[in-house]
C-alpha cells in the first residue's frame, strides 16, 4: 500500500453548501490551521492507530481464536475457538473460561453479541482443523448457533448448508438492530441471513464474490441500513443494502485490502480493516478508512503494520482498539497428523483508539 504509517488521523468531514457554492469544512479547517498554526481538524470517531501496552496473553494454549468480541456488561473479551469448537470468555489477567460447549460445534469462526436480547451467536464450520470433526466433513458443515449470553445454554441452531450446494466456509457474522444475523461464506459466493427466530435464508449470491481461496470474510452492519463486507482474496470492499441486497456495489477506493479479514465500524464514517495474508501476498496490517459519501467511496487514512502475527479480527473496548492473533494460519496449513501438536497461545493487543 503506498500510504505511510501515520499515528494521527486528521481529515475533516466535508459539509456541502457552507457558503452556497459547495465549499467544505475541510477548506475552512485548512484556513484555521494556517492562521493558528495548528495541524488541522480531527474527524469525529477518527481511528488513531498506535500499538501500546503489553499484549494480554490468553492463558489457555491451543484455542486458535478467529474472532474477538467484547461483552461490555461483564467486562470480558469473548473468543471463539477454531480448534476446540467452543467459546471462551477472557478476563483482564488473561484467564480463559469456556462458556459455550455445544457438541455440534466444530470450528467456531465469527461470533457476535446481541446485548439487548442477551444472546451470543456463533458461526460453525469445518476446515479439517478442529479436534472434534463434524459429521458433514470439511467444507460441508455450515451452521449458526444461538446461545444464552449469561449461561451459554443453547437456544437455537440453524443449518445453512441446504440453502446452497457447494463447499462452505461460514466465516463472518454481523447483527442488525432487530436481532437478525448476516453471515458470509468464504467458499461459496453468498451471504446468508438468519432471523431472530433462527430461520435461515439465502440473502445474496453473486459471482463477484467468487475467487481463489478465501473470499467473502468480515462484515459489519452500518446503522443506516447496509452491510460493509470485505473480500479477502482480492481485497475488495462491498456495500450491500439490507432492504435491497441485489443493489449491492463495490466501494470505490484506490487501494485493495488483500488478506482482509476483520472489520470494525467506528461511528458512521470510519472503518478499520484487519488484513493478514493470502498465498500470494502478506499484509499483516490494520488500515483506517473513512467515507464522506455513505460508503459509495472511501479513503485510506492510516496504516499500522502488525508484524508477522496473522491478526484476524479486532474490537472496540470503550475507546480502545484491540486485535487478536494466534498464528491460526499455522494450524490450518499444518498436516493432519501435526495439528494436535500445535499449542500456540493467543494474544490480545491494543493497536489504537477512537477519537471522541
Amino acid at each position: 500500500m503506498p500510504v505511510p504509517k501515520t499515528t494521527n488521523v486528521v481529515v475533516c468531514r466535508a459539509i456541502p453548501n457552507v457558503d452556497g457554492r459547495g465549499k467544505s469544512l475541510q477548506a475552512a479547517c485548512a484556513l484555521v490551521a494556517l492562521l493558528l498554526g495548528s495541524s488541522g481538524c480531527t474527524r469525529p470517531n477518527a481511528l488513531h492507530l498506535q500499538p501500546s501496552g503489553t499484549p494480554l496473553v490468553v492463558q489457555h494454549a491451543g484455542l486458535y481464536p478467529e474472532t474477538l468480541v467484547y461483552d461490555a456488561k461483564r467486562d470480558k473479551f469473548l473468543l471463539g475457538s477454531f480448534r476446540e469448537g467452543a467459546v471462551y470468555e477472557v478476563d483482564s489477567a488473561g484467564g480463559a473460561v469456556r462458556i459455550v460447549a455445544d457438541p455440534r460445534l466444530c470450528s467456531v469462526l465469527g461470533i457476535a453479541i446481541d446485548a439487548e436480547r442477551n444472546r451470543l451467536w456463533a458461526v460453525n464450520s469445518d476446515l479439517g482443523a478442529c479436534s472434534r470433526p463434524s459429521e458433514a466433513g470439511p467444507k460441508r458443515l455450515a451452521g449458526v448457533g444461538i446461545y444464552d449470553l449469561s449461561s451459554g445454554a443453547p437456544l437455537l441452531y440453524a443449518d445453512l448448508a441446504p440453502l446452497l450446494a457447494g463447499p462452505h466456509l461460514l466465516n463472518g457474522i454481523a447483527l442488525d438492530g432487530a436481532g437478525n444475523a448476516y453471515i458470509s461464506d468464504s467458499f461459496s459466493p453468498a451471504l446468508y441471513k438468519v432471523d431472530a427466530a433462527g430461520r435461515p435464508s439465502l440473502f445474496l449470491q453473486s459471482e463477484q464474490f467468487s475467487g481463489e481461496g478465501i473470499n467473502l470474510n468480515g462484515l459489519v452492519v452500518h446503522p443506516d441500513g447496509y452491510l460493509l463486507v470485505v473480500k479477502k482474496s482480492d481485497g475488495a470492499l462491498f456495500k450491500v443494502p439490507l432492504d435491497e441486497p441485489a443493489r449491492f456495489s463495490r466501494v470505490v477506493i484506490a487501494e485493495r485490502f488483500v488478506g482482509g479479514d476483520g472489520l470494525v465500524l467506528a461511528g458512521k464514517t470510519e472503518l478499520l480493516v484487519v488484513s493478514n495474508q493470502v498465498p500470494q501476498q502478506t499484509a499483516n496490517s490494520a488500515y483506517a478508512l473513512s467515507s464522506d459519501d455513505a460508503w459509495a467511496s472511501a479513503a485510506l487514512r492510516a496504516v499500522e503494520p502488525l508484524g508477522n502475527a496473522y491478526p484476524t479480527t479486532a474490537v472496540l473496548r470503550g475507546g480502545a482498539l484491540y486485535v487478536v492473533q494466534s498464528q491460526l494460519d499455522e494450524l490450518i496449513q499444518a498436516p493432519a497428523g501435526r495439528k494436535a501438536q500445535l499449542h500456540a497461545q493467543a494474544l490480545i493487543r491494543r493497536i489504537g483508539s477512537v477519537a471522541p
